[in-house]
Formats: structure tokens, C-alpha cells, sequence
């Protein structure tokens, strides 16, 4: 009988040899550059750091040589004052085995985080999923979760590379304070196709705040290390937000770096104002150290593929974002 138990960080010792076979890692398809043991270590400290956060909750199952089983998650505060109801996210939930013991063990840990989660007031759980790993996506739409988008993620080794720093009528900078209220504006009217957007029970003018507000939080460096704009006569009419992970860079042994959010004004789209912010990304990037940029985008923005791939980025991997009213 499977019996899922609290984990605590003391615990997590017991999880390593699970983590490690893990075959949907965090970077893994860096493995032929870092090496596997470098993104296993890689993978058991992510999952050390979420579990020793502040408001973490961890299950795990217990077997005679270690763990069987993890589930991780976390109420989300922020998400939650937005949305006005209790928001979760499931960051993992691992289990070896083969398709039919992964299942069940699994399960038996999906039941007991959604009755964990029903205590503690969360009401939107929700949870990105490797488009590889099956039996997780099939387990959480049997319970109830909704695919919201899917995720491609596109990857440019910019070591070696040159970008345009000169731009015909653009001032491509660093955000300042002064620009917050039109970088909000254009943040307002720039998604559609996101997980919050695509969520039929999250209003529009939500979603819409939720991102006017993440982006000012982008350029308070709260969220992002640094907001590049694109500005036409005193105007700011796009932006790309950066984030550097150095985490990763400890343990793999190279710069990652991750282009958030990407955006520009209604009235200046189609003018090559996102190619001139995502170039100024890449080399605001350079000159931190970074020598890997990822960038994502949902499966139904053709657009924003093709302008990544046209600068350079290759397409690494896909995931699915889903989530459950509980």
C-alpha cells in the first residue's frame, strides 16, 4: 500500500538516486556540454532550494532503499492577491518505475497534494509539464487539470556571436523609472495566447493587470534582472525582459540566461522593434557572462518562433502548462 508521508529537507537525502534518474531534468538537453552528472547535481539542488523556501510543501513515498515518489509545491502569494482566490504551483511531481508504477505512485501522490492543497486555500493549482513526459499529462487531465498552452523553448549559444547594437531611428537601452507607466500600458494589450489569458476562468482585464504589473515589478529588478527598450522620439514602443539563472551557472558550468518577456505597442508592431529589443537582450547578456540565451513562446505564436529562429535560436524543447480548479 502507498503511502505518501511530509518530506522534510532533512529527508531529501533519501530522494537523490530518484532525482537523479529523472528523465525529464531542468536543461537536459545540455547534457552533452555540462554532462549528465553535472545537470543531476543541477536538478538535486533546484529541487533542495524548492523545498527549503519559505511556504514549500513536499510528499514523498518511502521504499526500502530510498524514495519512490516526490510531489512539490507551493501557494502562490503574489498570484493569489491577483487572481482573489488561493493559486498554487506544482513544481514536481517525480516517481520511478515504468509506465504502469509510475502511475500509481504518482496518483497516490496527485490525491494527497490536491487534498493538501483543498486545506490550505488553494483553489488554482497549476503545473508545467515536459511535452515529453506523458504518463504526468495523462495522470493530471484524468484529475480534473486543463491544458492552458504549451511552450516552445528556443536556445542560442552566444558565445561567439555578434549582434546589431545600431538600430535606424531606435534607441535601444536599459529601462529607467520614468518609463514604467508606458511599458505598462504596452503590457496591457500585448498577450493573448498565455496560460493566464487562455484561462477561461481568469478575467481579461486580470490577466491584462497581472502582466502590467509583472512588468513593472521587471523593472524594479524584482523579477528580472534587466528590462531593454526600444524608443522612437522619446516613445518607448517595445521591450524584452532578462533573467539570469545562477543556479545554473554554478553548477553547469556556463552562463544561462532567459528572455522572459518580449512585447511591443500595438501601433509599432511589424517594424522589426522585437527583433531590435531581443538583440539588445543577447547583448546585454554578453556582457554579463552569460554564454547560453533561452527564450519561450506558446505553440500558437508562429510569429514570435520565426523571429527567434531568424535570430539565430534552435529549438530545444516544448512543455505544457496546466492547471486545476480544485
Amino acid at each position: 500500500m502507498v503511502n505518501p508521508e511530509p518530506l522534510s529537507p532533512d529527508c531529501l537525502e533519501a530522494c537523490v538516486p530518484l532525482l537523479k534518474s529523472h528523465p525529464f531534468k531542468p536543461y537536459a538537453h545540455y547534457a552533452d556540454r555540462a554532462g549528465e552528472v553535472s545537470i543531476e547535481q543541477f536538478f538535486v539542488a533546484r529541487v533542495r532550494t524548492s523545498i527549503e523556501a519559505d511556504g514549500y510543501s513536499a510528499l514523498w513515498v518511502r521504499g526500502p532503499d530510498g524514495a519512490l515518489a516526490l510531489a512539490v509545491w507551493t501557494r502562490l502569494g503574489w498570484d493569489s492577491e491577483r487572481l482573489g482566490y488561493g493559486a498554487g504551483w506544482l513544481h514536481y511531481l517525480v516517481a520511478a518505475g515504468d509506465y504502469q508504477q509510475r502511475w500509481d505512485l504518482e496518483e497516490s501522490l496527485l490525491k494527497a497534494v490536491l487534498e493538501n492543497c483543498a486545506r490550505q486555500g488553494i483553489r488554482h493549482l497549476s503545473a508545467r509539464v515536459s511535452a515529453l513526459d506523458l504518463i504526468t499529462i495523462h495522470l493530471l487531465e484524468q484529475y480534473g487539470f486543463a491544458i492552458m498552452d504549451g511552450i516552445l523553448t528556443f536556445s542560442l549559444d552566444i558565445h561567439d556571436g555578434c549582434f546589431p547594437t545600431e538600430f535606424e531611428g531606435l534607441s535601444v537601452r536599459l529601462s529607467q523609472l520614468e518609463d514604467i507607466e508606458q511599458i505598462k500600458e504596452i503590457a496591457r494589450t500585448s498577450y493573448v495566447h498565455d496560460r493566464f489569458h487562455s484561462d477561461p476562468l481568469i478575467p481579461k482585464e486580470v490577466a491584462d493587470n497581472i502582466y502590467a504589473e509583472w512588468m513593472e515589478n521587471s523593472c524594479l529588478g524584482k523579477v528580472a534582472d534587466a528590462v531593454i527598450v526600444a524608443e522612437r522620439d522619446g516613445c518607448v514602443l517595445s521591450y524584452a525582459t532578462c533573467k539570469v539563472d545562477h543556479q545554473a551557472t554554478e553548477y553547469l558550468g556556463f552562463g544561462i540566461g532567459t528572455i522572459v518577456l518580449v512585447a511591443t505597442a500595438t501601433e509599432a508592431r511589424g517594424q522589426g522593434l522585437a527583433r531590435a529589443t531581443t538583440y539588445g537582450a543577447l547583448n546585454w547578456f554578453r556582457q554579463h557572462g552569460v554564454q547560453i540565451v533561452e527564450v519561450g513562446t506558446q505553440l500558437q505564436n508562429i510569429p514570435a518562433a520565426r523571429l527567434y529562429e531568424s535570430c539565430g535560436f534552435k529549438l530545444v524543447a516544448s512543455s505544457l502548462s496546466l492547471r486545476k480548479w480544485i
